[in-house]
């Protein structure tokens, strides 16, 4: 069943990559001469992230006019009005930021304040700005793996004289680009890894069984569920594991997007009033309600939450679908072919002649089945229930992230109970819940969160797969000291896999003419497939190549050792190629043997020490 109506709009671009920020050169282009402020937090300033961002900036026409650092983990009214006038003073006209949600909703609100003046009280609701307005042009780098806050239309920011936080929500707030480097969430203590990513695990699970679901952010949603819950404990336990890193950076992006189409729901609800009332993190706070707003949604959804339950890893039997698939028409038709292939005369026949009776008394006997197999989904979403509540435990176990209210800070025993209650049912985040919340339940769940007495749960080697998974080996800079090594070392390969059994004859037979033209060292290397045999050309050279392929030389020497992806390096600029390029592209079949024989070559050339591991 589909809904009545729904949008769907991405209109940033986004760029990842590990290592990405050091090469920002085309992606930062298009936006010319400007003068940026930088906002984010001191934490970020020492801790290196923001010392990469700014040497990623240097040699462009973006300069970074100011840094604003005084950014707290909740942003407050003060906060935004501060970045705001930093900007304006120093005549900023583009702003970055780079943080994690309470950073980047500082730089979404300060924009509105830098563009249009007033006090931050002026613009809070939704979608206030006329569509012919335009702000600032805004870069979001985000260093947690939690808020989607680089993809999304909304902000919040913390009212304390009030106990609140007001919410903001605008398609301006979009940032014209998102940088996603896993090296920049590195430096991250794994508590805080824990609460952003079950922030993030929270929005993707909220977007797929709210009110506004739609088809594309139900598609968002699961993958998100499916990376978080698969990397988190890993990134905790070892933070410089960037696959894992990179695999929450991307889980919280689409869990970014998927909520930006479809909402969030009670837990957020709730987590934003003890986070107004109680200043508990945001993150910890919805890793705590998450597992029983669950509990109570569950009646209404078992069928979306069975869902959630196999993208956490939960897996049941599937008995109904099993069996109609089974009894298809095209299954029994191979039924009924491989009898009439055997020789079974008399029996071969009568099982021949039954199979529609089989059919229909199966069928009968499958639909029978129909409450089994709702049966079976709802306990695959209780279990994944206890999933969220059993990952909290191991990341307790790992992080010491808190398991009940007073550990995460709370010392009144809720003497602000029914301030927090009141606060949770006037949060907009309520009116998308699948189920109308009510006073009683929210008052029951806080209290329960309280009064709760868990320990962390011990988490084996297999839960956190420890084998190091970071791509590409060593990273290897000025592998040819000068050209006359570049052709000696190229130059001899190619010839080396001209004679080669395995790849010299497929290559003889495309027919292809190409010139490769290497940077740093400079070389020019011609390879001549277009007549009786191979020929490779030194230097310059007098006819006219099908294609011509220019890069840096130790892009070369990745390539060959088969660690670099052409394709990407052709999107990011590494790689620029002039000519059929469709047609070069065939040749990567062909060498995908080379990229073993090349270590090989080295070797026998005494150049073991240039080989990626």
């Amino acid at each position: 069943m589909l809904p009545e109506y729904f949008e769907f709009t991405l209109p940033t671009k986004l760029i990842y990559g590990i290592g990405i920020l050091k090469k920002l050169d085309n992606a930062i282009k298009p936006f010319g001469k400007r003068k940026a402020i930088l906002v984010t937090d001191k934490i970020l300033v020492k801790a290196g992230p923001v010392g990469k961002v700014r040497e990623g900036f240097k040699n462009s026409n973006i300069t970074i006019a100011c840094v604003y650092d005084n950014v707290p983990p909740n942003s407050t009214i003060k906060t935004v009005e501060e970045c705001a006038r930093m900007a304006k003073k120093n005549g900023c006209n583009m702003i970055i930021a780079v943080g994690g949600g309470s950073v980047i909703d500082t730089a979404k609100v300060a924009n509105i304040l830098i563009v249009k003046g007033g006090e931050v009280g002026d613009h809070m609701g939704a979608y206030l700005i006329d569509k012919n307005e335009t702000l600032l042009p805004t870069i979001f780098i985000p260093t947690t793996a939690g808020t989607g806050s680089e993809v999304t239309k909304v902000a919040v920011i913390a009212d304390p004289d009030h106990d609140v936080k007001l919410p903001f929500a605008e398609d301006h707030f979009l940032p014209d680009l998102a940088i996603l480097d896993p090296e920049a969430t590195v430096s991250m203590p794994p508590k805080l890894t824990a609460a952003t990513g079950m922030d993030a695990l929270t929005h993707a699970i909220e977007a797929y069984v709210d009110k506004e679901w739609s088809p594309a952010s139900d598609a968002l949603a699961l993958h998100a569920i499916k990376l978080i819950s698969g990397n988190i404990l890993k990134a905790c336990a070892h933070p410089d594991n960037l696959q894992a890193r990179g695999g929450m950076l991307i889980g919280s992006f689409l869990a970014g997007v998927a909520f930006s189409h479809s909402m969030v729901g009670m837990a957020h609800g709730i987590s934003h009033a003890l986070g107004g009332v109680y200043h508990i993190p945001h993150g910890l706070a919805n890793a705590l309600v998450l597992p029983e707003v669950m509990e109570y949604n569950l009646e209404s959804q078992p069928d979306r939450y069975a869902d959630i339950a196999v993208a956490l890893g939960v897996s049941f039997p599937q008995m109904v679908t099993a069996s109609r698939n089974l009894l298809k028409a095209d299954s029994m038709d191979i039924f009924t072919k491989v009898f009439r292939r055997m020789d079974f005369s008399y029996l071969g026949e009568r099982l021949i002649d039954a199979s529609s009776w089989l059919r229909g008394s199966a069928a009968d006997a499958v639909g029978s089945l129909d409450c089994i197999d709702q049966w079976f989904r709802h306990q695959a979403a209780r279990a994944g229930i206890e999933k969220i509540r059993t990952l909290n435990r191991q990341l307790a176990y790992i992080t010491e992230m808190p398991l009940n209210l007073e550990e995460a800070g709370i010392r009144d025993n809720l003497k602000k109970l029914d301030q927090v209650v009141t606060t949770a049912m006037e949060d907009g985040a309520m009116l998308y819940n699948p189920v109308e919340p009510t006073r009683e339940a929210i008052e029951e769940i806080v209290t329960k969160l309280y009064d709760q007495d868990i320990t962390p749960l011990e988490v084996s080697d297999e839960d956190i797969e420890s084998q190091d998974t970071k791509s590409g080996g060593r990273e290897m800079t000025n592998v040819f000291k000068d050209s006359k090594m570049l052709y000696d070392v190229l130059i001899g390969f190619y010839e080396y896999l001209k004679k080669d059994p395995d790849v010299g004859p497929s290559l003889a037979e495309t027919n292809l003419l190409v010139q490769f033209v290497y940077k740093n060292p400079s070389a020019i290397i011609t390879i001549d497939t277009t007549g009786d045999t191979i020929e490779i050309h030194q230097g310059a050279y007098d006819g006219k190549p099908e294609v011509t392929m220019t890069m840096n030389a130790d892009f070369a020497h990745k390539f060959w050792h088969g660690k670099a992806n052409l394709l990407t390096a052709l999107t990011l600029r590494q790689v620029v190629a002039k000519g059929n390029v469709p047609k070069t592209i065939k040749l990567l079949p062909i060498l995908k043997p080379a990229y073993a024989k090349y270590p090989l070559f080295l070797k026998k050339k005494g150049l073991e020490h240039l080989i990626i591991s």
